[in-house]
């Protein structure tokens, strides 16, 4: 007769492999976000952390249908890299191809979609402060401290947003409203020291938003998102205007304060001023709608057209940065609006619209239910900042914590197994 301990005996070292499984799988998922947050090209594009979530592509897919919002996004980045390709193709006879701007725009592209999946994982097995410490301590390793940008001001173009990251989701842990506030005042402090206009305003703004969230009850009616809708619109326009009051004062500097009037001596705005990237954009639009493809070469009339809406908001292209940086190996347009539409065409436009749509409203739902921590708020804002403002390579591993932070995630979705 078989005695009970001899009976359960053989049930014990399957479950000890599925908790040795479960174990390396949550160490697989925060390499991959470490990984992701470097964003260190090896191939053309291709990252580690895109590599390794290719690999693990089987664990992270389900993770795809816990939000119509990733559905839709995941759906298409994909046609996205089919359509840029064949917009290349399409465009082989009037311009010049490049394969490497095929393959970058594609594993950009697809490392967006991978990279949302691989972080749903990975917050499914964890949890939201751990993926953010994960992705930011990646974002420090990415840092890199041979460019002559970090050599010009180490912290507005090394330390500035990997800190940041750091820093919120640390203080996420504790879910304590005043130390979000107070963290986010002291990373505005130290970016304005050094002259980040934007990232001392974007934190001001978070800064506000998680005080707002102290005051009245947790609300879930589309009537009381639109009215954070409102708010948040009014407090972006209060926060611009303020804090360019305060740079034409000199408090961000001389050098903050002489970049500012001359911007707005050039075109009247600080927004247009500063991002005249904004005027090729529509030029380009404008003259050819359906977008040129990844691997397409720039021809002189795509500069000139490029040149001429730059020059229409006061800017004067004519000293290299147009040639060199924008079309000097493709189309860089300085925003992910801009980069989706030029390298994959109308469903790329499609994409960048449905970010927006899913930022907007995902800031708006978590506010106004009050559950909002000021990293989730910072990736949202700063993440709306770069899809007019940042080139799409530089912006999408925070569009990629954004998302994965923001996206409402189902129960199945968080179990613990994966």
């Amino acid at each position: 007769m078989t005695s009970p301990r001899t009976a359960v005996a053989p049930a014990l070292p399957s479950l000890e492999g599925r908790q040795g499984w479960g174990v390396a799988a949550t160490g697989l998922a925060v390499l991959c976000l470490v990984l992701t947050g470097i964003n260190r090209n090896v191939f053309f594009g291709l990252t580690p952390g895109l590599a390794l979530a290719l690999v693990l592509l089987p664990l992270w897919a389900p993770q795809l249908r816990s939000s119509r919002w990733v559905t839709w996004t995941t759906v298409l980045a994909v046609v996205s890299v089919v359509w840029g390709a064949w917009l290349t193709i399409w465009h082989a006879d009037s311009r010049g191809v490049s394969t490497a701007g095929t393959l970058e725009a594609s594993f950009v592209v697809l490392a967006l979609a991978c990279g949302i999946g691989a972080a749903l994982w990975a917050r499914g097995r964890t949890s939201d402060a751990v993926v953010g410490v994960a992705f930011g301590v990646g974002l420090v390793l990415g840092i890199n401290p041979g460019s002559e940008t970090f050599a010009e001001n180490p912290w507005r173009f090394g330390f500035s947003l990997p800190v940041t990251v750091l820093v919120l989701a640390i203080v996420s842990r504790f879910r304590r409203r005043w130390l979000d506030v107070v963290a986010a005042l002291a990373l505005a402090g130290v970016s304005a020291l050094n002259g980040g206009r934007s990232s001392s305003a974007i934190l001001l703004m978070v800064a506000l938003l998680v005080v707002w969230q102290s005051w009245g009850r947790p609300a879930s009616s589309r009537l009381a998102a639109l009215r954070t809708l409102v708010l948040f619109g009014l407090l972006a326009l209060g926060t611009y205007f303020s804090v360019q009051a305060a740079i034409l004062e000199g408090a961000l500097g001389e050098s903050a304060q002489m970049r500012t009037e001359l911007q707005l001596s050039t075109s009247g705005t600080l927004i247009t001023g500063g991002r005249p990237e904004i005027g090729a954009t529509l030029a380009l639009m404008a003259e050819a709608p359906a977008g040129f493809g990844g691997g397409s070469v720039p021809s002189m009339a795509d500069l000139l057209v490029a040149k001429s809406g730059m020059a229409a908001l006061g800017y004067d292209p004519n000293n290299g940065y147009v040639e060199n940086y924008m079309f000097g190996s493709g189309f860089e347009l300085h925003s992910v609006i801009g980069d989706l539409w030029a390298w994959c065409g109308i469903p790329g436009l499609v994409l960048a619209v449905v970010l927006l749509a899913f930022l907007v409203a995902r800031t708006a739902v978590l506010t106004t239910g009050r559950v909002a921590s000021g990293l989730v708020l910072f990736l949202g804002v700063k993440s709306l900042w770069n899809l007019l403002f940042a080139p799409l390579e530089s912006a999408v591993t925070v569009l990629i914590l954004a998302v994965a932070l923001m996206a409402p995630v189902l129960g199945a979705a968080r179990r613990a197994d994966g």
